[in-house]
């Protein structure tokens, strides 16, 4: 393992960024556990769009070290934007990125020799523990004090880190007539918009009816309407009647969708009141757990 990293926590723009990353040191127990993350120099700070914070720890100064960032073109692939730092002997940096959930947007490379590795920094959507592989499935060593951190995040065992109430956010809906498993991130890619550009979709179904909609094309930054859903019918085929109300530049949108779920497949169907695809010609689309 090439480099350790743990996710700190976020960071917004109205603040000094040293300023922020000191108090998520000490809330987060960083100081006394990872007590050299407090002594990062300035020139190794690295604020870019977005707001999650990282702390990047090579394994060796022997390797050459550069962060860069990049965006997307029109098929997915990435196409690298400006360099944020660079080092020919790699040290600990602390990163903010990431404008979206699904879009990670700077890459760390480590290079020694004609040895290289490299590794965007990101969340995984499905407990929001740090996603601990780079493009070539290589693992980094994850660090993150996940019992300190101010959000929750879900373990495999369903426990809950960083949880004050193992009820509160996060915790899967048990309410009658509201569905476990459609509880989590679900992401389509096929649809096509009306100029024949490929489009992604994105549903977050959250705790206490939290409802988030992203749309856009994969890679990019996404754009993202966020309201309320409400589970208000089950049929016995088990198909859920879906009601939800998204707030958006343009006004509310309010409809109704029917979905079936099973396992990590999710096929959703339009129904009353707004399309729930509103740049296609589609009614019906699978989407899958992310």
């Amino acid at each position: 393992m090439p480099m350790a990293a743990a996710y700190l926590g976020y960071a917004d723009d109205n603040s000094p960024f040293r300023d922020q990353v000191r108090t998520l040191l000490k809330n987060g127990k960083y100081e006394e556990q990872y007590s050299f993350l407090a002594d990062v120099p300035k020139e190794n700070y690295i604020s870019y769009n977005g707001e999650e914070v990282y702390a990047i720890v090579p394994q060796s100064t022997q390797y050459a070290m550069k962060v860069e960032s990049f965006d997307w073109d029109e098929n997915a692939n990435a196409m690298v934007r400006d360099t944020l730092y660079i080092s020919q002997k790699a040290a600990p940096v602390i990163l903010k990125c990431n404008l979206s959930e699904l879009s990670y947007n700077v890459v760390i490379t480590l290079t020694k020799g004609t040895e290289t590795f490299s590794y965007s920094p990101s969340l995984s959507l499905m407990d929001g523990a740090l996603y601990a592989y780079n493009l070539d499935g290589m693992e980094i060593y994850d660090f993150t004090l996940y019992d300190n951190l101010e959000i929750p995040v879900w373990n495999e065992g369903g426990e809950c880190g960083g949880c004050g109430d193992p009820e509160g956010y996060g915790a899967p809906l048990e309410a009658a007539g509201e569905e476990p498993g459609l509880i989590g991130q679900w992401i389509s890619t096929e649809l096509k918009n009306q100029s024949g550009q490929n489009i992604t979709y994105g549903m977050y179904f959250g705790d206490y009816q939290y409802f988030e909609f992203q749309y856009g094309q994969m890679g990019h930054d996404l754009e993202c309407w966020s309201g309320t859903f409400e589970v208000t019918d089950q049929f016995r085929n088990g198909e859920l009647v879906v009601h939800y109300v998204l707030y958006t530049p343009d006004g509310t949108r309010e409809g109704e969708f029917y979905t079936m779920v099973n396992y990590g497949e999710m096929l959703v169907t339009e129904g009353s009141g707004d399309a729930i695809f509103p740049f296609t010609d589609a009614s019906t689309e699978w989407f899958y757990s992310y």
